[in-house]
């Protein structure tokens, strides 16, 4: 019954607006005959499509629209949609059960695939090597048989997108650890470096993909944009709101250094990061600029450990080590969604498949963009950092600073250079990349979502593809692709002597 109300209250609207809108109409238009009794059939026939249409995701029809031939569902989904009352609770069940199953399956994958490198030595992120395999097995299956992989795992394709920057957010929440020991004077100007790095690395590939395609003549289709993800609703604050009040009420009734407070820095570190996403979410959109989601998480949550340190009865770097404890000690929040970013990596693959043609059809300029985008960001960094003087341990840091974490670290192993300055050099850039990209590029003009994915995820990886995939989900597949792509280019040319000597040579 909860279902038919609900399929009758999203259809109330799409009747009241076609009642208006018929009035408008010349009743020769809608009526062989101009009969009031056709006009009234017809009116409910629109109204009773439009419902069928909003129930499985479609657009509702235009006042324009008059013949209905090729609109009306076919009969099965016909009677499907006349006795939603009764089946749809059992059709959402289904769903739930389609969405837990596709993310178990790929959680395990994930391991299946992180065991198989592991054992065989193999150095390269097994997560991307799960995606690009997804990819090979979707294309070696043929259509008919990827389609029904790919509408078994849109629920969970679904779930990911709407909850994405959740799954980068753990290490942006401990980045003040990993910024501690550094001088004033050389932050200031590893900020800075970064600041004008991601901006112009950003705004760098973003035009020459555009000027690549411009000069392979490569036709420009425009791509549809993707269905928004369904609004967070007031239950999603109650809910999470109620678990940070529980688990915080436990640790301080179990006391400091209790065993119960500190299992409950888990709970309450997830009720606090998702808290922060749903309140980033809440932010004017004109402020968003300012304050992303990414960004709002990342602070909430931190400050959600700060809190619960205080009440669990110890400090501020202790407190955020048991919010991503990195299996140094008991599972925290941080360590429970980092647990999940393989999976979710690897489910990008469905996304790249799905863009196929778009992708085989532009692949000059997403090559050749994302190996000019690694060899600017390399140069621009060491000679920025040798016009500001910046010492050379941090400099040959800073060189990898767009690649992702797991490939980046690699690099700056063969540029001697500290892994944890390098980890958070990309941490630094991918929350400017988060923060500031997107209205970056739109304010310069850049509308392309090719241009605009590559650009995001080539400059600040995994964070700039979760923040602009979450308003833009039809970048996802030009985003996964950018930042592997850019990752692997890199890892090759820092491997390339040439490239790695020159380097060193400018940075000392």
């Amino acid at each position: 019954m909860q279902l038919g109300a609900r399929i009758e209250s999203c259809a109330r609207p799409q009747i009241h607006k076609l009642a208006r809108r018929s009035r408008m109409l010349p009743i020769a238009a809608l009526s062989g005959d101009g009969s009031s009794d056709a006009h009234r059939r017809k009116a409910e026939a629109r109204a009773w499509i439009n419902a069928w249409r909003a129930r499985t995701g479609l657009a509702p029809m235009t006042s324009s629209s008059v013949s209905i031939t090729g609109i009306l569902p076919p009969p099965s989904a016909a009677a499907a949609a006349s006795t939603g009352a009764t089946g749809g609770f059992g059709s959402d069940i289904g769903e739930y059960i389609k969405l837990l199953t596709g993310l178990g399956t790929l959680y395990a994958l994930d391991m299946a695939i992180k065991k198989a490198f592991t054992s065989a030595h193999i150095t390269f992120p097994s997560a991307l090597g799960g995606m690009f395999g997804v990819v090979a097995l979707l294309l070696a299956v043929g259509e008919s048989t990827a389609s029904k992989f790919l509408a078994f795992y849109t629920p969970t394709l679904n779930w990911i997108a709407k909850w994405l920057p959740l799954f980068y957010v753990a290490s942006l929440v401990t980045l003040p650890l990993a910024l501690k020991g550094i001088a004033g004077s050389e932050l200031l100007k590893i900020m800075v470096i970064l600041g004008a790095g991601m901006a112009g690395t950003l705004l760098f590939t973003a035009q020459v993909t555009v000027f690549i395609r411009e000069v392979v003549r490569t036709e420009n289709k425009e791509i549809a944009k993707a269905k928004p993800a369904s609004p967070f609703l007031p239950s999603h604050f109650v809910a999470w709101g109620a678990v940070a009040v529980a688990s915080l009420a436990a640790t301080a009734v179990a006391g400091a250094g209790s065993s119960l407070g500190a299992q409950m820095a888990l709970p309450f570190g997830l009720a606090a990061t998702v808290g922060g996403y749903l309140l980033g979410n809440a932010v004017p959109k004109n402020l968003q600029g300012l304050l992303h989601p990414v960004v709002v998480t990342a602070i909430v949550a931190n400050a959600g450990a700060a809190l619960h340190g205080t009440v669990y009865g110890v400090g501020y770097d202790t407190a955020l080590k048991m919010y991503y404890s990195k299996g140094q000690g008991l599972l925290g929040a941080g360590d429970f969604l980092m647990a999940f970013l393989g999976c979710v990596i690897v489910s990008f693959g469905f996304r790249i498949y799905q863009q196929r043609e778009t992708l085989r059809r532009h692949a000059p300029e997403i090559l050749g963009a994302t190996f000019l985008s690694a060899l600017f960001s390399f140069y621009s960094t060491a000679f920025a950092a040798k016009l500001l003087v910046l010492n050379s341990d941090l400099a040959r840091a800073l060189i990898p600073r767009s690649v992702t974490v797991a490939l980046a670290l690699p690099i700056a192993t063969q540029l001697d250079a500290p892994l944890s300055i390098t980890a958070a050099a990309v941490l630094l850039q991918g929350l400017l990349g988060a923060n500031f990209g997107p209205n970056l590029m739109t304010a310069v003009g850049i509308k392309d979502t090719i241009a605009r994915g590559l650009a995001a995820a080539g400059t600040a990886g995994g964070l700039g593809t979760a923040s602009l995939t979450s308003k833009e989900p039809e970048a996802l597949p030009f985003c996964a692709l950018s930042y592997s792509l850019v990752g692997i280019l890199s890892t090759f040319l820092a491997a390339t002597p040439i490239v790695r000597n020159s380097l060193i040579a400018i940075v000392g």
